[in-house]
């Protein structure tokens, strides 16, 4: 699964922008300055593809272009209505849609790290699908179903422990070296599952609920049911017990009735999850509970490289609650053709995550290769190691429209200044305060003539600035003409350039320099 092209003709602040991208890539990042609908890229891709899965036109006009399993899908959605191409040849909606397993990425997952709900709520109306399906009874007498992971999925950091959770069940060599590695964590040490009353279960049991549910989990039925009997079998004297919840200080505590599933080691853990088949399946059924409603928390203790003793894993933080969740998916879905979409996942990030993220991404999803991830972001540091043909800059023009375009220039190789000023577009990387001292100078640089007063403070400026780094000898009169040739390029630009000024910036500095190098030839 690779996107080739998206036009969106109006989208929320998204008004005629065209992105390329690179579908060789498996990596794009999408950056720009805050309010020039980063997020609503991934929001509007997001649609199209719910909308696509379940036959709806969307709200909106776009033209998408993307390689799925062999073939070449184009998607047209105007005023006319909407249009489907299949390596170059027209499809009826109808026979796209009976299609739609092959002309469709496997999986669409995304993941936000703030705190709105936007994009969580394009995909409830497939959670709730799912989740219904999932406590049906008939799921658990036909073989015909088992759970799987929906075409639309979206991420939440505490799935992350569950990830984890199946990294230990099933104990591969690569789960277990990514773990040690990045994390220091050597093995896996207990567990505690703690079910609670979902809000579902009323007071008195439904009659299918009666005939097909387990009382001990609630009457719960299907996949849930099956789940919780297995964890309860393979638990360390699991117990019922009722406690007192405060979940929101506005309201009184409430008496809870809940079910303590101890898991006592890793060979446990183990024998629980076999039956189950594999890494993927069983993150999937441990994702019922929660959907479900029944699991209040999950607590892990794991061993840690030169920490003795067991740690409590569930204290991490959520950083790295959404790293586990994201790179967890990643894996499990192997070699089926995914579609990620982060909303700057790097948030919650230490700076050597963050600097290392995509790298693990590689890591993880290296014989996953016809998955495409794109991700926005603010830091310099995630894209450090990027081609030009990974990044997507989002800028606005002085009459206020939006276009999208690749940096001038390779990110990788450019150190984190240079990534400011050339792909970010900042004018300057130093605080305000010194950058204006050294606006003031260059100013007075260019002066002529100057007075005694001018004089006196251009001195005082240079001492001050030399203190800090900043030399400028008086034999230096070339840096006279370059200052003078970019004071046109700086002077009516916003605080942060576009890629076409940052390439004007450029060939100003390349056209001053070829000229400055010409004059000093002359003079010798």
């Amino acid at each position: 699964m690779r996107v080739d092209s998206l036009k969106i003709r109006s989208f929320k602040n998204l008004a005629d922008i065209s992105i390329d991208f690179d579908e060789g890539e498996l990596s794009t990042v999408i950056i720009g300055e805050n309010g020039t609908g980063k997020s609503n890229v991934i929001e509007a891709l997001a649609k199209i593809f719910r909308d696509l899965d379940v036959g709806e036109r969307s709200g909106f006009q776009y033209q998408i272009a993307y390689n799925c399993s062999g073939y070449r899908i184009e998607v047209t959605n105007d005023e006319k209505g909407i249009s489907y191409s299949v390596d170059g040849k027209t499809i009826s909606k109808t026979e796209f849609m009976a299609r739609r397993n092959k002309l469709l990425p496997s999986h669409v997952f995304a993941y936000y790290s703030g705190g709105s709900n936007r994009l969580e709520s394009i995909f409830r109306d497939h959670q709730a699908n799912y989740y219904r399906e999932v406590i049906s009874p008939k799921m658990e007498f036909d073989e015909r179903y088992g759970a799987d992971l929906r075409r639309l999925f979206y991420c939440r950091a505490s799935y992350g422990q569950l990830a984890l959770l199946s990294y230990f069940a099933f104990g591969a060599d690569s789960a277990k070296s990514f773990l040690k590695k990045h994390m220091g964590i050597a093995k896996f040490d207990s567990a505690l599952i703690v079910l609670r009353k979902p809000r579902w279960a009323g007071s008195k049991p439904t009659a299918p609920q009666l005939q097909h549910g387990h009382p001990r989990f609630w009457y719960a039925t299907g996949l849930v049911k099956r789940l919780s009997e297995q964890l309860w079998n393979h638990a360390l004297a699991p117990i019922g017990y009722t406690n007192s919840e405060e979940d929101d200080y506005r309201s009184k505590p409430v008496q809870e009735e809940q079910r303590y599933l101890f898991i006592k080691d890793e060979a446990s853990l183990r024998e629980l999850a076999e039956s189950f088949g594999d890494e993927k399946t069983f993150f999937a059924l441990l994702e019922t509970l929660e959907i479900s409603d029944l699991v209040r928390e999950v607590r892990i203790w794991v061993h840690k490289t030169d920490v003795k003793g067991e740690i409590p894993f569930h204290e991490i933080s959520d950083g790295e609650k959404q790293l586990l969740s994201v790179l967890g998916l990643m894996r499990f879905t192997g070699k089926d053709e995914s579609l990620f979409l982060l909303d700057e996942p790097d948030t919650h990030l230490n700076p050597a995550w963050k600097w290392n993220y995509l790298q693990l991404i590689k890591d993880v999803v290296q014989k996953n290769a016809e998955s495409h991830l794109i991700m926005t972001s603010h830091d310099p540091l995630t894209m450090a190691s990027l081609l030009a043909s990974q990044v997507q800059v989002i800028s606005r023009s002085k009459d206020g429209r939006l276009s999208v375009a690749r940096p001038d220039v390779d990110p990788r190789g450019l150190g984190f200044t240079s990534i400011l000023t050339q792909i970010f577009g900042l004018h300057t990387t130093l605080d305000p305060k010194t950058q204006e001292s050294l606006d003031e100078r260059n100013a007075l640089i260019r002066t002529e003539p100057r007075t005694k007063t001018q004089d006196i403070r251009l001195v005082e400026l240079s001492e001050m600035l030399k203190q800090l780094g900043f030399v400028l000898e008086d034999r230096e009169p070339e840096y006279e003409l370059f200052l003078r040739a970019m004071r046109d390029v700086k002077s009516d630009s916003a605080l942060v350039l576009s890629p076409a000024e940052i390439v004007q910036r450029n060939a100003v500095a390349k056209r001053m320099l070829a000229e400055i190098l010409t004059r000093k030839k002359e003079r010798q």
